[in-house]
């Protein structure tokens, strides 16, 4: 009949801190120092940093002052208005919560930058009769029965995990199936950031 995975969205919401702020900008001789893609979405099978685009995690988004802060290893400021297209998402951009994972194309002027495309990261859709609830896993975790797996990047495992989990990044699961139970009836729950 196969294993029986069981998925979990929502339980590790990844909440970074921040290097420094970068404020007002930086003059173009300067701009080449920033890191325009957080490790997290740099690794291995991810994303590779572009020219014009930070990828990384939102800190704050301003809806009065039309500022995101994100964090791609330094906080970045980045403007935007009425004319940033946005993909991914449906509300105001001063809704997107902190620890959100987004990528932005930006235009620089006198230092500062603009973004002309915000893309919130889509959450990844489980079938309802393949989702267990947080006190199903805490029993599961309590109980010792069933394998643990953290499917996020190393990265953000790194930050914070549930405690005995092991990680196998998603994109790699392929290369780690010799990690995962042998028996096709054990009870394997994979998780990652959760839905936003």
């Amino acid at each position: 009949m196969g294993s029986k995975i069981l998925m979990r969205l929502g339980l590790i919401g990844g909440l970074l801190g921040s290097s420094f702020l970068l404020s007002q900008g930086l003059s173009s001789s300067q701009s080449p120092q920033l890191p325009s893609i957080h490790k997290s979405c740099g690794i291995a099978g991810c994303h590779k940093a572009a020219p014009s685009e930070f990828r990384g995690n939102i800190v704050s988004v301003s809806g009065k002052a039309e500022l995101i802060q994100i964090d791609t290893g330094q906080v970045i400021e980045v403007k935007f208005d009425d004319n940033t297209k946005v993909v991914n998402w449906n509300q105001p951009l001063n809704k997107i919560g902190r620890g959100t994972p987004v990528k932005i194309v930006y235009t620089q002027k006198e230092g500062k930058y603009y973004a002309t495309l915000v893309s919130v990261k889509p959450p990844m859709s489980v079938p309802p009769d393949q989702r267990i609830s947080l006190e199903d896993l805490k029993t599961i975790w309590a109980n010792k029965e069933g394998l643990i797996v953290d499917v996020r990047p190393k990265a953000k495992y790194d930050e914070g995990h549930i405690p005995s989990s092991i990680n196998i990044f998603m994109a790699d699961m392929d290369k780690h199936l010799d990690k995962l139970p042998q028996d096709k009836k054990a009870l394997i729950v994979f998780y990652c950031e959760g839905p936003r």
